[in-house]
Order: C-alpha cells, then sequence, then structure tokens
C-alpha cells in the first residue's frame, strides 16, 4: 500500500477513534485521555521533519475544529511534538541506530528505551496543551496535577495500542 495512504488512512482512525470514543469519556477533572499522540509516533524514524508538520497541523487543526474547545490546542501541542520527535528519538537510541530503524517500537526499540521515547513525547505534548489550557500559572498545582495524571494515563494508553494492533505487524 502507498506510505501515503496508509498514513491517511491511520490519520481517519484515530481521528475517528479520538472524536467519537475519548473525547466524551469523561475521567475527571486530571485524567484527559489523548491516544492519538501515537499517530505522531508511528510515522518512521527518518520521516521528513516537514512533512511531519504538515501532518500533525492537519491533525490538530481536525481534533479542534470537530472536537469544539479551543481552536489552536491541539494544534500547538502536536506541532511542538512534531519539532521534538527526532530530538527525542535521537536521545533514546543508540548512536547510527536511526539509519537501521524503520518505525519506533517495542520490537525495534526494546520495551524500555520505546517506554522513554513514548513518556518523554507524552510528557512534552501534555506540558505544552496544559499550560496552553491554563494559560496561568495561578493553578500551578492542578496543572501540575493533570499533566502528571493524563502523562501516566497516555503513556498507558499509546503502549496498550501499540503492543496490541502495531507491535505484531512489524
Amino acid at each position: 500500500m502507498n506510505d501515503t495512504l496508509k498514513y491517511f488512512l491511520r490519520f481517519l482512525l484515530f481521528l475517528a477513534v479520538q472524536l467519537v470514543f475519548f473525547n466524551s469519556l469523561n475521567l475527571g477533572t486530571y485524567l484527559f485521555p489523548a491516544p492519538y499522540i501515537l499517530f505522531l509516533l508511528l510515522f518512521p524514524c527518518l520521516y521528513s521533519v516537514a512533512w511531519l508538520l504538515i501532518w500533525a497541523f492537519a491533525f490538530g487543526l481536525c481534533l479542534d475544529v470537530f472536537g469544539g474547545g479551543v481552536l489552536g490546542l491541539h494544534t500547538s501541542a502536536l506541532l511542538i511534538l512534531a519539532l521534538f520527535r527526532y530530538g527525542l528519538l535521537r536521545l533514546v537510541s543508540v548512536k547510527g541506530d536511526l539509519d537501521n530503524l524503520s518505525v519506533p517500537g517495542f520490537i525495534t526499540f526494546g520495551f524500555g528505551r520505546y517506554f522513554v521515547f513514548v513518556l518523554l513525547s507524552v510528557l512534552v505534548h501534555h506540558i505544552v496543551y496544559f499550560s496552553l489550557e491554563s494559560f496561568s500559572f495561578f493553578h500551578f498545582w492542578q496543572v501540575f496535577l493533570r499533566i502528571a495524571g493524563s502523562t501516566l494515563l497516555n503513556v498507558f494508553l499509546v503502549l496498550l495500542f501499540e503492543r496490541v494492533f502495531y507491535a505484531g505487524r512489524r
């Protein structure tokens, strides 16, 4: 299958699952389910940053427009994550390892390095997302707890979805 078609179908699937199921799931103030972050993490390691930014912008814009809420919130968080993704990949990979890897995952990175990559990626996304959402440090501890709780939840969800749906296909 053409890579662009594969990415577009993945785009539609993650968008639909987030909008239909996870946006309507109310887990309280401190837990925000956002497994759509996996959409950006599933691109190949050496994928062009420019194209990754375009995919992140389109995905974030669709989430903002169709999901309601503050316009630009998902878009800005996903764009920052797309910018930091290659640096995070270099941080957790062994020297010269990125040239041989196709897509980050349990099989290519091993559990430990992939866990750190997912944790840092989700943390970058959530720091941007919740900081922009509150747009103030007046409720610093509430924002901190939302970042911490949502990071734990989403790292679990991303690792679960990666293991169930994608680990066996590589």
